[in-house]
């Protein structure tokens, strides 16, 4: 099987203080095990909010927003601070502190059978990325890390939360 690479754009992106709309999971450990779950409609319901701040994504909590009997896999989409709209059952709003996150951007793909080999490019720049050299670190206590996915059309992007050296 041939191992294709993608383009990799990084992007600091600097986040005000916020809300978190969330979906956690008991056992999950990844996208696959939340899926089987919680489902898949979390995605829609969470891109149909027409406040979001970004898409929904598979979300690795940080220690503040983890709790006893729960993964730190959950889902999730940010909302602007002052979002007051309905919470749907089952989800919980929590508040991010502003922060600064990474995204890595692939680009575009031909076949949406590819998805895989499109995100573990984006987790494989993110791996090598040398956050020295450009003056951040690794921030995981900060805020989630962000799994947005892939799509042929708008390549796989994943965002880290960085702080500044």
């Amino acid at each position: 099987m041939e191992t294709k690479e993608l383009l990799c754009m990084v992007t600091p992106v600097e986040r005000p203080k916020r809300k978190l709309l969330l979906l956690r999971s008991k056992k999950a450990t990844d996208y696959w095990t939340f899926c089987q779950e919680k489902g898949c409609q979390w995605n829609g319901l969470m891109d149909s909010i027409p406040e979001k701040i970004d898409a929904a994504a598979i979300l690795e909590l940080p220690p503040f927003l983890q709790r006893p009997g729960f993964s730190q896999v959950a889902a999730g989409v940010e909302l602007p601070f002052d979002y007051d709209g309905k919470i749907p059952e089952g989800y919980e709003i929590a508040d991010l502190p502003p922060c600064t996150l990474l995204y890595f951007q692939t680009e575009s793909f031909e076949k949406e059978e590819d998805f895989g080999m499109a995100i573990g490019c984006a987790f494989r720049a993110a791996k090598r990325y040398d956050y020295d050299r450009f003056g951040y670190e690794r921030a995981p206590d900060a805020a989630p890390f962000y799994n947005f996915g892939a799509e042929a059309a708008k390549g796989a992007s994943i965002a880290i939360p960085v702080r500044k050296r």
